[in-house]
C-alpha cells in the first residue's frame, strides 16, 4: 500500500518534477560530470592531447611539495580574512543607513544606488579598477600627486607588498552587492515593534543596533561569512587579469595555479589533482565555518 501511494504521489506531482529536470540536467552536464571527470584524471599525468600515461598518486605527491600551490594558499588566507572583514562591515553598515532614513523615497533611491552595481560585469569593474591603480598614469597616483602626497605614489598593482592588498581594494567602498541584499533582507524582516519597545526604554541607534540588528541578523553573517569564504577560493578573474599572479608570485591563488598549469605547461593531471585538493579545502573550512558559527550563536 506503500509503495503504491508513493508511486501515485510521484505521478501527481510528475509536472513539477519536469520543472526542475532542466535544471538537474544543466548542473550535471556543467558541474557534477566535469568534477567527477577530474577526479578520475588526477590519476594520470594528461597533457590535453597525445600523453595520457596511470601515475596513482603521484600527482598529489608532487603536489604536497609545490612550493607554488602552498604560496597560494597563504594568499588566499589573506584574502579571505579581507574579504570577510570587509563584507561583515561595510556592506551592513550600508544596511542600516539605507533602512534608518526618514521616507520612502529616500530608501529606494539609495537601494536602488547600491543595487544597480550588481548588474554590472566583474571585468568591466576589474579593468577599470586596473586603470585606477597603474603606475605612472593611474587616476589614485595622479590624485595622491594631486594633494601633495607624491611620496606615497608607487606601482600598487606591481609591487610585492600591495599587489595582493590592492586586489582585495577592488570595487570600493564595498557597499553593493549580495552581502549588502541579505543585511537589507534581514533588517527589513525585524519586526517594528521591537524597535518601537527600544526607543521607549530610551534606546539609541547604537543601543538598537547591539541589541536587536546584531543578534538576528546572524544567520546573514553565517550566509555571508559561508559564500565569502567560497568565493575567495575560487578567485581568479582579478589575479589573472591585473597581475597574472605577479610580481613573482604575491597574489598567486590556486585556480590562477590550476589555469597555469593547465594551459601554460600542459599538466592538465596535475591541475586536476590541484582542483581536487582545493575542493576539498573548501568543503572543509565550510563545516568548520558553519561548525564555529553555529557554536558562537549557542553561546550568544
Amino acid at each position: 500500500m506503500q509503495k503504491k501511494a508513493l508511486r501515485k504521489r510521484l505521478w501527481k506531482n510528475k509536472i513539477f518534477y519536469l520543472f526542475v529536470l532542466p535544471a538537474l540536467l544543466i548542473i550535471t552536464i556543467f558541474k557534477y560530470y566535469p568534477f567527477l571527470t577530474s577526479i578520475y584524471q588526477s590519476g594520470f599525468r594528461w597533457n590535453g592531447a597525445n600523453v595520457h600515461m596511470f601515475i596513482g598518486l603521484e600527482n598529489y605527491k608532487e603536489l604536497m611539495g609545490d612550493k607554488a600551490f602552498w604560496t597560494s594558499i597563504f594568499n588566499i588566507i589573506k584574502i579571505c580574512i579581507g574579504t570577510i572583514v570587509i563584507n561583515l562591515t561595510f556592506p551592513f553598515l550600508a544596511a542600516e543607513v539605507v533602512t534608518n532614513l526618514k521616507g520612502a523615497r529616500k530608501q529606494n533611491f539609495f537601494k536602488m544606488g547600491f543595487i544597480v552595481p550588481m548588474v554590472v560585469p566583474g571585468m568591466v569593474v576589474t579593468l577599470l579598477w586596473k586603470w585606477i591603480l597603474a603606475g605612472d598614469y593611474g587616476v589614485l597616483n595622479m590624485l595622491l600627486r594631486a594633494i601633495g602626497l607624491e611620496s606615497l605614489t608607487k606601482p600598487w598593482l606591481a609591487t610585492s607588498s600591495t599587489a595582493l592588498w590592492a586586489i582585495l581594494a577592488i570595487n570600493f567602498p564595498w557597499i553593493a552587492g549580495l552581502p549588502f541584499l541579505l543585511y537589507l533582507a534581514g533588517k527589513q524582516s525585524i519586526s517594528g515593534d521591537l524597535y518601537e519597545a527600544a526607543e521607549l526604554e530610551g534606546a539609541g541607534t547604537l543601543q538598537k543596533i547591539r541589541y536587536i540588528d546584531l543578534p538576528l541578523l546572524s544567520s546573514q553573517r553565517k550566509l555571508v561569512v559561508t559564500y565569502m569564504l567560497i568565493q575567495a577560493f575560487q578567485m581568479f578573474d582579478q589575479p589573472f587579469v591585473l597581475t597574472s599572479g605577479g610580481p613573482g608570485m604575491s597574489t598567486l591563488t590556486p585556480a590562477l595555479h590550476i589555469y597555469q598549469r593547465a594551459f601554460n605547461y600542459n599538466q592538465f593531471g596535475y591541475s586536476a589533482a590541484i582542483g581536487v585538493v582545493l575542493f576539498l579545502v573548501v568543503v572543509c573550512v565550510t563545516i568548520v565555518n558553519q561548525k564555529l558559527l553555529k557554536e558562537s550563536e549557542n553561546m550568544g
